[in-house]
């Protein structure tokens, strides 16, 4: 019932994903990252949109649980290991699991299918490569493990000497696989920010995030692309006052005003995400003009609309709305975080509404 909402344009999201796959042709498969709540948008309860994919992948176990009973019907990979105990919960449910553990957790009865990361320069959860030998005679010996894909992650999106070596590391690993008579019949390397940089190494799938809600992870994509954004995020005036020169407004005297000054209050605040906008003169947008924000508690924000002519108490506030105000310009004022940092900071009491 909150006037703060997270507004989700599906058919926008239905035009970037038809962009992706004119951009990688029909050989490389496209598995969606729906962790974090669908990068915040709950795009993760819209089966009728996952559906269309073959592969999904989210970041813990209980994401893989909740995606299926909300009706995504395909294969879910788990991208990071799980516990002993996670693994047992996870034998109820078809799930393709993290390999880079599963030795310690897998017993001779129980199938599993994985995929086996590598550690090439991440530093995360991915197998070392003077483990794999050691790694690959496990395999053979226990029938049950079903190797369905090897991946690993790139840590820069940047075209450099650094992500060309972890791309080699790699290769080789996938090469002492293939050398056993092991073939993965899916290979990932690159997330949304390698796709251009990487043409050459996509294999046969990439894990897409970012790129599916209409924001570049960087400038290489956006001639070869033409996304919609999809996210706007939007409130309404709780409440207006006038306030005389030498008063305050916010925490620590916040804000002091240097003549009459009208602000309004709107309902959201940092118990609601952007935890922090520090940098610049932030801003949100009340009809087409910009309001300086002058103060922000838990559930508020206070902005000086004494320029703005006709005020109401009501009238709709943009947060961000993709065109006066970018995520990216959100971004820089949050200590220059990125446009997906951005839209997971949302928190889940804010609600999310998706727009067909």
């Amino acid at each position: 019932m909150r006037s703060t909402q997270l507004i989700v344009n599906l058919k926008n999201i239905k035009h970037n994903i038809n962009e992706i796959k004119k951009y990688l042709g029909s050989d490389i498969d496209i598995m969606p990252i729906v962790k974090a709540f669908a990068y915040g948008t709950h795009l993760n309860y819209c089966p009728e949109i996952l559906n269309e994919f073959r592969y999904v992948g989210v970041a813990y176990l209980d994401e893989a649980i909740e995606l299926r009973k909300k009706g995504y019907k395909n294969k879910i990979l788990v991208l990071y290991p799980l516990s002993k105990e996670e693994f047992e919960l996870s034998k109820k449910y078809d799930f393709i699991l993290n390999g880079s553990n599963i030795f310690d957790l897998v017993d001779n009865h129980t199938k599993v299918m994985i995929h086996t990361e590598i550690e090439t320069g991440m530093g995360r959860t991915g197998l070392q490569l003077n483990s794999i030998d050691k790694y690959i005679d496990s395999l053979k010996k226990n029938n049950n493990v079903f190797i369905d894909g090897i991946f690993t992650h790139l840590s820069t999106n940047s075209d450099n000497e650094f992500s060309l070596n972890q791309i080699n590391l790699f290769e080789q690993a996938l090469k002492k696989f293939n050398d056993n008579g092991i073939y993965p019949q899916h290979i990932h390397i690159c997330s949304s920010g390698g796709l251009k940089y990487y043409r050459d190494y996509l294999h046969n799938m990439v894990r897409v995030g970012i790129l599916i809600y209409g924001y570049y992870p960087n400038d290489s994509l956006k001639e070869e692309m033409k996304l919609k954004p999809s996210v706007i995020l939007k409130t309404n005036i709780s409440f207006l006052k006038t306030i005389e020169k030498g008063e305050t407004v916010g925490y620590n005297k916040n804000f002091v005003a240097e003549r009459k000054t009208i602000v309004a209050t709107i309902p959201f605040g940092f118990g609601d995400g952007l935890l922090t906008l520090e940098t610049g003169e932030p801003y949100v947008i009340v009809g087409s003009s910009k309001a300086k924000i002058i103060g922000i508690c838990m559930d508020n924000m206070m902005i000086d609309i004494t320029d703005i002519p006709d005020v109401k108490v009501g009238q709709e506030v943009f947060i961000w709305d993709n065109d006066k105000l970018t995520i990216e310009q959100l971004g820089i004022w949050c200590n220059d975080i990125c446009n997906y940092e951005v839209m997971t900071s949302i928190s889940e009491r804010v609600p999310r509404v998706l727009k067909r």
